[in-house]
C-alpha cells in the first residue's frame, strides 16, 4: 500500500490552496493581531485520541486555518517584539517546502544537499574572519551550538580521552566564566556535559551591561588559587536582556594569555555592526542563529568552529552500519554526524541558502541594520513621553523600559500582559536590577516607525487606565479619631435590644439578636454566653448551635465547636449548614471519610450549596480525587471569588485585601488579621473577574503561601495586584519562586545546607527502576519521600533502604512525588532539633525550638509538653536566638530572608555540627499560632505576641 495520493490533480489543487492559503497569511499579516490567546474549546480539540481512519486532506487543513494559524506566537506579525525571533520570509517558507520533498537526511553519505551545507560553513568562515580549516554544522538552535561549543572546550582541555572515562576521571575541577547576563542555556551546557552548572562563574557587568574583563580576570586569578581549572570564557554578542555587547577583542587578549578557550554567543552580519564585533574572528567557537535576524524560518542555529581537527575529535565515532567508502553513496567522509550528536539531521541548510541567494548579504545587513535604527526610534519616543522611561541604553536592536508609577513594579507586567492580549503588539519582560522592565526585541525585517508608534501609545493609554482604576480600588485613608457610623450603630441597637428584653425577658429571638450583635461588636466571651443562654432556653435552635459553633471555632475551642455542630446536625438532619459546619471540622481534623459524608449529605439536600461544594473539593483531595476535586472546587468558588469580613472595631479600619488559593496552601492568618483593626476583603484570584473593580483597599496582603500547590493561584494573583494601587505584602512572583523542589538558588549561600530535590512520577518510584532512579538523581539512603502541597508533616515518610522505596511510595497520594535528601540534625545527646524562626518586614523572629528523638517533628507532638529540659532550652532560644544559633547560622538566616525576598515567611531547620544552617524548608505557609493557657506555654507568649505585633506593625504601615 502506498500513501501517495490516489488522486494527484486533485491533491495538486488542495497543494495550491494550501500554499496560497500562507502565501496570503503572510501578505496580510498587519490586518491580524499580533497575538491571542486560544479559546478552551479550540484546546479541547487537541486532547482528541488518536486517529485510526483516514481524513480528507482538505478538511485537515481546515482544522488547521481555524484552530491552529489563528492563535500561533505571532512573531510573523511586525508588532511581536516580545522575544529574539525572526519574523521569516516567503522564500524561507518555499525553501522549506523543498527541503520536505526531497526528505533528505545530512547525517551523512555523498548526495547535494551536504554540499549545501559546507558551502555555508565556507561562507560563515569568510564572513567571520574564520581559516578555511574552520568546521561548522546546522543545528536547532544557539542552545544546541552552544553546547557543542562547551563540549570542544572541555576535551581540548581534558583530553578526548574523557569521551571514554567521563570527566570523573580526571583530578582537574574546570571552571567556566560568563557575564552575568548570559544566556541560561550556557549553565544549562555545563550540566548536560558533566561539568555541573555550578562550574559557570557569572561576571559582574558594568553599566552598558558589558562583561566586566577587570572583573573576569581577578575571578580566574582566585580560582587557581583554589586549585581550580579555568577552561572556557564565553563572550556575549548580543545579550538577551539588553542587547549588549561584551568587548570581544579584550575577551580574546585575556584568553590567548591565560590559555582558555574563547566561546561567543551570537553573532550578527551587518556592516555597520562591524566595529563593535572586533574580536569575535579570534574566537575558537562561536554558535548563533539564521532563524533571528537571518530570517530563516525556525530552527537553523549554527555553529563555528576555528579548528576543525578539535570539532570533529568530540564527536567522531564509527560502527560498522556507518562504514566510509572512498567511493558511492557511503562516500564524501567527513560526514556531519561526525561534528554534532545527530545522526539524523533535516535539511536545515537549504532555507538559509535560499535566503542568502535570493536576498543577498546586503539586503540581510540592511534589515539588521534597519531593526537597530527602531530600537533607537523607539529609544526616542521613550525619552519624549513622560510618562515613560528607560532602563537600560540601547545597544543594538534591544529596548527595556517601563511606565512611571510608584506601582510600577505591579503595572508594568500587566501592561505587557493586556499588550499581548489586545492584540496590537507583543512585548515581553524582563527584571534589571530589580526592577521590572517592558523589553521590546526588534528583530522583524517587517516591523517600521507604525508599530514602535503603536506600541508606545498604547503604553501609554494602558497605564493611565490601570493608575485610574488602581485610585479607585484604594481606600482613602482616615484618621484614628474619625467618626465610626458602623460602630456605633451596633452599639445604639444593643442598648435598644437590651431595653426590650427588660420588657420581655423570656424573648429566645431577642436573645438570640442580642448574642449576633455582641459577636459582631468582638464581644466574644459575652457573645458565647448569650448564645448558651439562648440554648439554655430552647435547646434546638438551629442558629443559635451553629452560630455558637462558629464562635467557640474562631477562638480556638475546636472540640467544643464540634460538640455544638453535631447536636445542630442531630437535631436538624435536613439543614445542609449544620453539615458543612461539621464536615469543614472533621475535614481539619483528619477525619475525611466522615467529613466527605456530611459534605455530600448537605449536597443531597440543597445540590447548589456553595459552601458544601468548596468543602468536598478538600477533602477530595485529600482522598486523591483530583479530578472531582476540581469539579467541586468550580462549582463552589465560580461567581463567589470575593468575600467581605465583618469588622467589629470601633474606629477606622485599616481596608485589606487578602489574596487566599481555592486550593489551600495560604498562610493561616485567623490569629494575624484582628477584625477590630482590619476590614478584610478575601478574593480567590484565579476566580476573580479583572473586569471588575477591586472594592476599595489601603493595602494586599497575598497569603498564598505554596508555590507547589498554588501555582495557578500565584499566577493570576500576579495579575490581580497589578490592578492595585496599594501595597503588597508577598509579591506573588516572590514566592512563586519558593517551591520545595527549588532550593537551587538558596544552595549555594554560605553557612546554608540544603537538600537534593527532586519530584519524580509516582510509578517510576513504585516499580523495580525506583531505587536506580533516586540513585542517578544523586541520592542515597535513607531519604524522604512525600506528597507536593501539604504540611505539618502530612504525606512525608523517611525510607530507610532500596527495598523499602515501592512500599513508602505506595503509601503517599498523587502521581507525583516529591524526592528529599535527609539532613541529619542530631546532635551529640541523639535528639533531633528542628528551629522555627519567622521573617516579618526585615526581621528575624525566633518562634520555637522542637526536640524529640524521632526524626519527622512537629512541635505538638514533639517531646516538649513532658520534657521541662526541653521547655528551657526553647525559652533560651527564644530568649537568645543569636546566642543559641552563633554567628554562622544567623548570617545564614539573613541571606536566606534577602534571597527569598518575602515580607512574611518562616523557616525550619537544623543545625549542623560546624554551625550551618541544614534548610528543611523556607517559604510564606508557615503558622503562628498562640500557645495553649497551660501555664507550661507561658514562656512561649511574648515571642508569639512579638511576631503579632511586627504583622500588625507591618500591615498597618502599608496601609
Amino acid at each position: 500500500m502506498t500513501l501517495d495520493p490516489a488522486d494527484w490533480p486533485a491533491f495538486r489543487a488542495q497543494a495550491h490552496r494550501m500554499l496560497d492559503d500562507m502565501l496570503d497569511y503572510t501578505r496580510d499579516i498587519r490586518d491580524r493581531p499580533v497575538w491571542q490567546p486560544a479559546p478552551e474549546e479550540v484546546r479541547a480539540r487537541f486532547r482528541a485520541g488518536i486517529p485510526e481512519a483516514p481524513s480528507e486532506l482538505g478538511a485537515v487543513h481546515d482544522e488547521f486555518m481555524r484552530d491552529i494559524l489563528p492563535y500561533a506566537a505571532g512573531n510573523v506579525h511586525p508588532g511581536f517584539m516580545g522575544w529574539v525571533h525572526g519574523g521569516g520570509t516567503p522564500v524561507g517558507m518555499l525553501a522549506e517546502m523543498l527541503a520536505a520533498g526531497l526528505n533528505a537526511n545530512l547525517g551523512g553519505r555523498d548526495h547535494a544537499p551536504i554540499e549545501v551545507e559546507r558551502q555555508l560553513v565556507r561562507w560563515m568562515a569568510r564572513i567571520f574572519g574564520f581559516p578555511e580549516s574552520a568546521s561548522g554544522l546546522f543545528v536547532t538552535g544557539t542552545s544546541l551550538a552552544n553546547l557543542i561549543g562547551v563540549l570542544i572546550a572541555r576535551d581540548a582541555d581534558l583530553g578526548f580521552e574523557v569521551r571514554c572515562l567521563g570527566v570523573s576521571a580526571s583530578a582537574k575541577k574546570l571552571a567556566a566564566y560568563a557575564s552575568a547576563a548570559a544566556h541560561g542555556c550556557i549553565a544549562k551546557a555545563l550540566d548536560i556535559a558533566g561539568i555541573g552548572s555550578d562550574a559557570l562563574r557569572p561576571v559582574e557587568t558594568d553599566a552598558r551591561h558589558r562583561v566586566s574583563v577587570g572583573a573576569l580576570r581577578e575571578a580566574i586569578r582566585e580560582d587557581r588559587r583554589k586549585g581550580l581549572t579555568p577552561f572556557l570564557v564565553v563572550g556575549t554578542a548580543g545579550t538577551v536582556d539588553t542587547g549588549a555587547i561584551d568587548d570581544l577583542d579584550a575577551l580574546a587578549s585575556l584568553c590567548r594569555d591565560e590559555r582558555l578557550w574563547f566561546h561567543v554567543d551570537g553573532a550578527c552580519g551587518a556592516p555597520e555592526l562591524a566595529p563593535r564585533l572586533a574580536g569575535i574572528e579570534r574566537a575558537d567557537s562561536l554558535a548563533f542563529d539564521f532563524h533571528k535576524w537571518g530570517q530563516a524560518p525556525y530552527d537553523a542555529g549554527f555553529i563555528l568552529v576555528r579548528d576543525g581537527v578539535l570539532h570533529r575529535n568530540t564527536f567522531a565515532t564509527s560502527a560498522p552500519y556507518l562504514r566510509r567508502e572512498q567511493r558511492g553513496l557511503a562516500a564524501g567522509a567527513p560526514w556531519p554526524c561526525d561534528y554534532g550528536p545527530d545522526l539524523s539531521r533535516g535539511f536545515r541548510a537549504l532555507k538559509t541558502w535560499f535566503t542568502l541567494k535570493v536576498y543577498g548579504t546586503a539586503a540581510l545587513g540592511a534589515s539588521i541594520a534597519r531593526t537597530c535604527a527602531l530600537a533607537r526610534y523607539l529609544e526616542s519616543r521613550i525619552e519624549a513621553t513622560p510618562e515613560l522611561e528607560l532602563l537600560a541604553p540601547v545597544e543594538l536592536n534591544v529596548v527595556c523600559f517601563r511606565y512611571r508609577s510608584e506601582d510600577a513594579q505591579r503595572i508594568n507586567p500587566r501592561i505587557a500582559i493586556e499588550l499581548q492580549e489586545s492584540g496590537v503588539a507583543a512585548p515581553s519582560t524582563t527584571v534589571l536590577e530589580g526592577r521590572l522592565a517592558i523589553r521590546a526585541a526588534i528583530v522583524n525585517h517587517r516591523t517600521s516607525e507604525r508599530e514602535i508608534d503603536l506600541l508606545v501609545e498604547k503604553t501609554v493609554d494602558l497605564g493611565r487606565a490601570m493608575e485610574a482604576r488602581a485610585g479607585s480600588s484604594r481606600a482613602p485613608l482616615q484618621s484614628a479619631d474619625a467618626f465610626w457610623p458602623p460602630q456605633r450603630a451596633r452599639e445604639e441597637s444593643l442598648r435598644e435590644l437590651d431595653g426590650r428584653l427588660l420588657e420581655d425577658p423570656d424573648s429566645v429571638s431577642l436573645r438570640f439578636e442580642r448574642a449576633g450583635l455582641l459577636a459582631e461588636l468582638g464581644r466574644g466571651i459575652e457573645a458565647r454566653n448569650a448564645y448558651i443562654d439562648v440554648l439554655s432556653r430552647d435547646p434546638a435552635n438551629r442558629l443559635g448551635l451553629n452560630n455558637l459553633g462558629t464562635l467557640l471555632y474562631s477562638t480556638g475551642y475546636r472540640t467544643a465547636a464540634r460538640t455544638a455542630y453535631a447536636e445542630a446536625v442531630a437535631r436538624h438532619p435536613d439543614d445542609p449548614m449544620g453539615h458543612v459546619n461539621l464536615g469543614n471540622i472533621l475535614h481539619e481534623i483528619g477525619e475525611h471519610g466522615a467529613a466527605r459524608e456530611h459534605f455530600e449529605a448537605a449536597l443531597r439536600l440543597d445540590a447548589s450549596h456553595a459552601e458544601a461544594h468548596q468543602g468536598l473539593s478538600y477533602v477530595l483531595a485529600e482522598l486523591g480525587d483530583r479530578k472531582g476535586a476540581e469539579e467541586h472546587r468550580r462549582l463552589g468558588f465560580q461567581d463567589r471569588a470575593l468575600c467581605s469580613m465583618p469588622y467589629r472595631g470601633e474606629g477606622p479600619p485599616v481596608s485589606l485585601l487578602l489574596l487566599v488559593s481555592s486550593v489551600g496552601g495560604n498562610i493561616p492568618t485567623r490569629h494575624l488579621l484582628d477584625d477590630r483593626v482590619f476590614r478584610t476583603h478575601v478574593v480567590l484570584p484565579e476566580f476573580y473577574d479583572a473586569k471588575i473593580p477591586l472594592p476599595p483597599h489601603q493595602i494586599v496582603f497575598n497569603a498564598i503561601g505554596d508555590a507547589d500547590l498554588a501555582a495557578r493561584a500565584l499566577t493570576a494573583a500576579q495579575s490581580l495586584v497589578a490592578l492595585s494601587g496599594a501595597p503588597v505584602i508577598n509579591l506573588p512572583s516572590a514566592v512563586m519562586a519558593t517551591g520545595r523542589a527549588d532550593h537551587g538558588r538558596l544552595a549555594h549561600l554560605p553557612g546554608v545546607v540544603t537538600p537534593l530535590t527532586v519530584t519524580l512520577p509516582r510509578d517510576l518510584l513504585v516499580s523495580p527502576e525506583g531505587p536506580a532512579a533516586v540513585a542517578r538523581h544523586g541520592f542515597r539512603f535513607p531519604l524522604l519521600v512525600r506528597t507536593p502541597g501539604f504540611h505539618t508533616g502530612r504525606h512525608f515518610l523517611k525510607v530507610e533502604s532500596a527495598l523499602a522505596l515501592a512500599a513508602a511510595v505506595e503509601q503517599l497520594p498523587g502521581q507525583e512525588i516529591t524526592v528529599i535528601e535527609f539532613l541529619d540534625a542530631r546532635g551529640a545527646d541523639g535528639k533531633v532539633r528542628k528551629y522555627r524562626a519567622m521573617m516579618i518586614d526585615g526581621g528575624i523572629y525566633p518562634l520555637h525550638v522542637a526536640i524529640a528523638s524521632q526524626w519527622k517533628i512537629h512541635y505538638f507532638t514533639a517531646e516538649m509538653a513532658e520534657r521541662a529540659d526541653h521547655r528551657a532550652e526553647d525559652a533560651e532560644f527564644l530568649e537568645n536566638m543569636p546566642g543559641v544559633l552563633g554567628e554562622r547560622a544567623m548570617a545564614g538566616l539573613a541571606r536566606i530572608q534577602s534571597t527569598l525576598g518575602l515580607d512574611y515567611a518562616g523557616i525550619d531547620f537544623g543545625l549542623s555540627g560546624t554551625g550551618d544552617i541544614l534548610l528543611f524548608e523556607a517559604n510564606a505557609t508557615m503558622v503562628v499560632n498562640p500557645p495553649e493557657a497551660d501555664e507550661r506555654w507561658a514562656y512561649r507568649r511574648p515571642a508569639v505576641e512579638r511576631i503579632f505585633a511586627a504583622v500588625k506593625k507591618m500591615l498597618i504601615r502599608g496601609g
